[in-house]
């Protein structure tokens, strides 16, 4: 069989050996539905700050009421809804019955109300209500129209905004980027733990011997790990799909930046699983004993620790010069950038430089890691320190 066919059998193996475990299954669904379900639980809470109010008139209001009640009442987010012309017997009685939240009593010049109004409710049935007596009053001394508009609607003041190019609201792309990061540490920790395990396993039960009678040591490698990164890929790609689905759900208005981010955050998954899981299954040969699987991968876990911790230091500020810097280097690039790309703090030389750099890192990362590993796995005394590893690659 060609080397090809040889990685792609111990993929196979690895794929069936991690998809027999039910766990899995469950522990994606409850994932997807819990995104799923941040964003309908959004939906529904923004639905619940939304404030309806019924009114009605008891007399006649000036002509303008209605017409100022609505622009006020736009301005602030409140929804007003007129029901019509009613006696004080019947406002009393729909107030009691809930069928209407305030009552404007023109002729007693009185806003009525079962219970205290909200302060922003009264505020805007009283500046509907000044403003359009205001006008009456102008109409009533002989003003024309246009000297009613420039003495009552003066033009309002314009926005001007220093540095606006720099000035933008990346709340939402700080969140969904600080939420992939933390989706990618979990996986790439827990799926590279199953390299870490798989390796030691192996290795301790003597199926190593047999592996390598018929596959190279590299090929066993890069299967291992291609074979676990496929499993890890779908979760975290069903997990990038529910996060789509939860952002529209919500009803958020969501930047084009992090449309952008969502889906090129599983390229960086992908490229940074097999960066940091080929140094997990190195450091498993290093072992002959599950206990020791961890001390020998604790470099690993303290550098992608490191990376982990970098995207909540450097997040508050995505456009400063350490993040620029910091998010090109193929250990932090995979946690960090997927938050620049989301705020639409990186540019497209920064997120070509970081893919580029990666993508060379892991291949490097492969192409090293194969010639230690043919040495390592077969080592069964004390536990190998990574500095006499890379000593046996030359001898």
């Amino acid at each position: 069989m060609s080397g090809v066919s040889m990685v792609l059998l111990v993929m196979s193996r690895e794929i069936r050996q991690r998809l027999k475990s039910k766990g899995f299954f469950v522990f994606t669904a409850l994932l997807c539905v819990g995104i799923v379900g941040i964003g309908i639980l959004h939906r529904a809470l923004s639905s619940s700050d939304s404030r309806h109010e019924d009114y009605a008139v008891i007399g006649e209001a000036p002509a303008t009421f209605e017409q100022a009640l609505d622009d006020t009442a736009a301005a602030l987010g409140i929804d007003v809804r007129s029901a019509g012309a009613v006696s004080r017997d019947e406002a009393q009685a729909d107030l009691r019955a809930g069928r209407l939240d305030v009552v404007v009593d023109a002729p007693a010049n009185v806003l009525l109300s079962r219970s205290e109004p909200a302060k922003e409710v009264a505020a805007v049935f009283n500046a509907a209500w000044q403003s359009s007596k205001s006008r009456e009053a102008a109409a009533a001394a002989g003003l024309t129209n246009q000297q009613i508009a420039t003495v009552l609607s003066p033009a309002p003041l314009t926005s001007d905004v220093l540095d606006s190019a720099k000035e933008r609201d990346d709340t939402l792309g700080r969140l969904v980027g600080s939420a992939a990061a933390v989706l990618l540490f979990i996986s790439i920790n827990a799926f590279g733990g199953m390299v870490l395990t798989g390796v030691v396993e192996e290795k301790t039960t003597g199926v190593v011997e047999v592996l390598l009678s018929h596959v190279r040591a590299h090929q066993l490698l890069t299967g291992k790990v291609l074979g676990i990164g496929v499993v890890a890929m779908v979760q975290f790609a069903a997990a990038m799909a529910s996060a789509v689905i939860a952002l529209r759900i919500s009803g958020t208005t969501v930047p084009s930046a992090v449309w952008f981010g969502l889906p090129t955050a599983l390229l960086w998954f992908i490229f940074g699983f097999i960066f940091y899981s080929t140094l997990y299954a190195l450091a498993g040969s290093f072992v002959s004993r599950q206990e020791d699987a961890q001390g020998a991968a604790a470099p690993i876990s303290l550098v992608f620790t490191a990376a982990y911790l970098a995207v909540f230091a450097l997040g508050t500020d995505p456009s400063s010069t350490t993040a620029r810097v910091v998010s090109i280097l193929p250990p932090f690039a995979p946690l960090l950038m997927p938050l620049r790309i989301s705020t639409g703090a990186a540019s497209v030389i920064e997120i070509v430089v970081a893919a580029v750099l990666l993508i060379a890192a892991t291949l490097a990362m492969l192409r090293l890691s194969g010639g230690v590993y043919a040495r390592t796995l077969l080592h069964r005394s004390t536990r190998l320190k990574w500095r006499q590893a890379m000593q046996m690659r030359n001898e």
